[in-house]
């Protein structure tokens, strides 16, 4: 769908309270990525294919049948493969808690999708995780990573190469719900509030041996995206944690060999909210940066904070936190990965009269560049989904939800270079 507002894209740069000094060789030229055939469905995401292109994924549905779907782009942003991974008629399909896929050292390609495992529990959903050794040609057999057994939520997932053939998996855990403890609450079986929330992981090879499974943490906030970022020879991972009176700060937890270490709060926010914000934080590395970016509420009004550190004990040692300042409200909903020297982030803000796809650039220093609006998605509320990106360092692909010109859900896609 051609967008007439975003025309004067450069121009609106001009006048973004986020602009600073822009150094020319990290500024992105932004394109639409025309595709003869328009991805129809939702729920995108997109992966990098080192020295290929990107990945996409995303979700239709037809006479209550939905597929995973696949679409490789070079760094052009041209078409070099498409397919269908699986279809069902028994998918969990939710706007927030959505499909990924991740390209492994070894080249393998590992996907998911969310299963209902009970017809009666609306709350009750399995991970089922595919892999395909020749590009997406045949897929393996569906496993799940969990092997708890229980009718309880399995979801957010966040995925990472872990060497060679191997998968590093991180879920949310509804299993403790399951407990004759969480039957005494006048909540259902599976309300998220319930029981607590668990975050888990566990490690898959091309054999779908799963080895290495760990609880994280206990007590997690029960709906908000994770996120995984590789550091040297260490992993970490990035979520949206929950105390016992209720503050649902960003906590960031470390992996060596085989164990992650007790996690520690990135900021103390001190968000309290008896409910979970379904909006969870995003950690890309790069350059010998590591950067958390994450949504909170001050002052009865959303924020997009972040912190850079050098180290991944720096990321875990109360850096300090920077504050965007905005033109328009966030909704959050954020991305972010290496690019240049520093990062890109990206974001659902409310400008004007609709929600709008956002993207700013930090440099080296970790200081705001410059950002603006990419795409306008006509959509409203929980339609618009969450933005996601990926890139290479010099070449990033954004997908995103929108309506086409006849009105029906397409994928977005926008390259920058």
């Amino acid at each position: 769908m051609k967008m007439p507002a975003l025309r004067s894209l450069w121009v609106l740069m001009s006048v973004l309270s986020v602009v600073a000094v822009a150094h020319a060789d990290s500024r992105p030229i932004f394109s639409r990525v025309e595709l003869s055939d328009t991805p129809t469905g939702g729920q995108p995401s997109v992966a990098l294919e080192p020295n290929r292109g990107f990945i996409v994924t995303w979700q239709s549905t037809k006479q209550e049948v939905t597929a995973l779907n696949w679409l490789a782009l070079n760094f052009d942003g041209e078409q070099t493969g498409r397919g269908v991974i699986a279809q069902g008629s028994n998918w969990f399909v939710n706007w927030a808690d959505t499909p990924a896929l991740a390209v492994l050292d070894n080249g393998d390609w590992v996907t998911f999708w969310l299963e209902r495992n009970d017809p009666s529990m609306p709350e009750g959903y399995d991970i089922r995780v595919v892999r395909s050794t020749d590009r997406g040609a045949t897929w393996s057999t569906p496993i799940s990573p969990h092997r708890d057994g229980t009718k309880t939520q399995h979801g957010f997932v966040s995925m990472i190469a872990a060497g060679n053939d191997r998968l590093l998996m991180a879920w949310l855990d509804g299993r403790r719900a399951a407990s004759p403890a969480a039957h005494t609450s006048e909540h259902s079986e599976h309300d998220h509030e319930s029981a607590p929330m668990t975050l888990r992981s566990a490690v898959l090879d091309r054999a779908n041996q799963i080895s290495e499974e760990f609880e994280i943490d206990e007590q997690t906030c029960s709906c908000c995206q994770t996120d995984m970022a590789r550091w040297a020879d260490q992993t970490l991972i990035v979520y949206r944690d929950r105390t016992d009176n209720e503050i649902r700060d960003i906590s960031i937890a470390q992996r060596s060999s085989t164990r992650w270490q007790p996690s520690t709060v990135i900021h103390n926010d001190g968000w309290q909210i008896e409910g979970c914000p379904v909006n969870g934080p995003a950690i890309a590395v790069g350059s010998g940066k590591g950067l958390v970016f994450w949504p909170t509420f001050v002052d009865d009004q959303m924020m997009l904070r972040y912190v850079v550190a050098e180290s991944p004990e720096a990321l875990s040692n109360e850096p300090r936190m920077h504050q965007l300042q905005l033109p328009a409200i966030p909704s959050g909903r954020v991305d972010t990965v290496a690019w240049h020297d520093g990062f890109l982030l990206t974001w659902i803000s409310r400008a004007r009269d609709r929600p709008a796809v956002e993207v700013a650039v930090l440099n080296e220093k970790g200081q705001v560049e410059f950002g603006a609006p990419i795409a306008e998605p006509a959509l409203r509320g929980r339609s618009t989904g969450f933005p996601r990106i990926a890139s290479n360092g010099n070449r990033a692909l954004v997908v995103w939800p929108e309506l086409g010109s006849d009105g029906t859900p397409v994928v977005g896609v926008a390259l920058l270079r």
